[in-house]
C-alpha cells in the first residue's frame, strides 16, 4: 500500500509516538459511531422508540427523564465498552509504542485505551469518556467512574426503580450525566489536557512521530491543528491512515507519511515481527 514503507521507517526511528486516534479507530473496536447495521440489530427498542440509527444519533436526544437517560446510555455503554475486549489491532498498537515515549489524544470516547492496559496517565480523551459521569449543574465537581452504575441499570428486572439508581453528585447531589460533550456543561479532562500539553513542551527537540488513526468527519479538529503543530518543529513528522499524502500539508510532505490504509492495516503493517 502506499507509502506503508515511508510510515514504518518513520514509527520506527522514532523516539516518540503521539498516538492521534478517532472514530477509524473505534471501529476497529466495536463502536462505529455512524454505523447503522449493528445498531439496529442490537437496539431494535431504541430505533422504534426514538427513531434513531446509530449511537451518535441516540447520544443527540434531548431526553428530559433522568431514569430514561440512563436506561438508554447504561444500554449503550455496556455493550461497547463494559463487555469490550481489546481486538488484536490494538493489542499490535500497545506492542508497536510499549517500548517509546508516548501519548494518545482521542476522540475515541469508549475507554478503549484503559482496557487495553496503556498508561492513563498518557491518554487524554479529547471529546470525553461515557464510562466517567460528571456534575449535571455545569460545575465542575469532577469526574466519577460510573461502570458499576452502568452494570446495574442493564441488568435490571422490569420492576426496579431506575430513579433510585441514577447516580448522584457527591457535593451538590443533582443527578450525574454521562462526560461527552451533550450539552454546555461538558468540560475536558483538564488534567489530562495539562499533561499532554507538558509531554508535548518536552519532546519539541525529540524524533516524534505523530500517528494519526481513523480521524474522520466526527472529529476533523484533530488533524488541522496537528498537522500545524508538526510543520513548527523540523524533528517532528505525521503517519496518517485513510488519508493521501499530497493533501499533507506541503512543508511537512517530506518527511511525513499519508496511507491509503485504514488505521487497522496501518497498526498491521507497523509492527515487525
Amino acid at each position: 500500500m502506499e507509502n506503508l514503507n515511508k510510515a514504518r521507517q518513520l514509527v520506527q526511528n522514532a523516539d516518540t509516538v503521539i498516538v492521534v486516534a478517532g472514530n477509524g479507530l473505534a471501529k476497529t473496536e466495536g463502536l462505529d459511531l455512524l454505523g447503522q447495521e449493528d445498531f439496529e440489530q442490537s437496539f431494535p427498542g431504541v430505533v422504534q422508540k426514538y427513531d434513531v440509527h446509530s449511537v451518535g444519533f441516540a447520544l443527540d436526544q434531548h431526553i428530559s427523564s433522568w431514569s430514561e437517560k440512563w436506561q438508554l446510555w447504561s444500554n449503550l455503554i455496556q455493550k461497547y465498552s463494559v463487555d469490550y475486549h481489546p481486538s488484536k489491532t490494538l493489542q499490535k498498537l500497545k506492542q508497536l509504542i510499549n517500548n517509546k515515549q508516548y501519548f494518545i489524544a482521542s476522540s475515541a470516547f469508549g475507554h478503549f485505551f484503559e482496557t487495553a492496559g496503556f498508561n492513563e496517565k498518557r491518554i487524554f480523551n479529547v471529546f470525553g469518556d461515557w464510562t466517567k459521569a460528571q456534575c449535571s449543574s455545569g460545575i465542575n465537581h469532577g469526574l466519577k467512574d460510573c461502570q458499576s452504575v452502568v452494570r446495574k441499570i442493564a441488568a435490571k428486572k422490569p420492576d426496579t426503580n431506575i430513579e433510585e439508581l441514577v447516580p448522584k453528585c457527591d457535593i451538590c447531589g443533582q443527578p450525574l450525566e454521562i462526560h461527552l460533550p451533550l450539552n454546555e456543561h461538558f468540560y475536558p479532562d483538564t488534567d489530562a489536557n495539562t499533561r499532554f500539553r507538558w509531554f508535548l513542551t518536552g519532546n519539541e527537540d525529540k524524533n516524534t512521530v505523530f500517528l494519526e488513526l481513523g480521524v474522520d468527519e466526527t472529529s476533523p479538529q484533530l488533524r488541522e491543528p496537528i498537522e500545524h503543530l508538526v510543520a513548527e518543529f523540523p524533528q517532528w513528522s505525521y503517519v496518517a491512515a485513510d488519508f493521501k499524502q499530497e493533501n499533507l500539508l506541503p512543508e511537512i510532505q517530506e518527511r511525513s507519511a499519508g496511507t491509503n490504509a485504514d488505521a487497522a492495516s496501518l497498526i498491521n503493517n507497523l509492527v515487525t515481527e
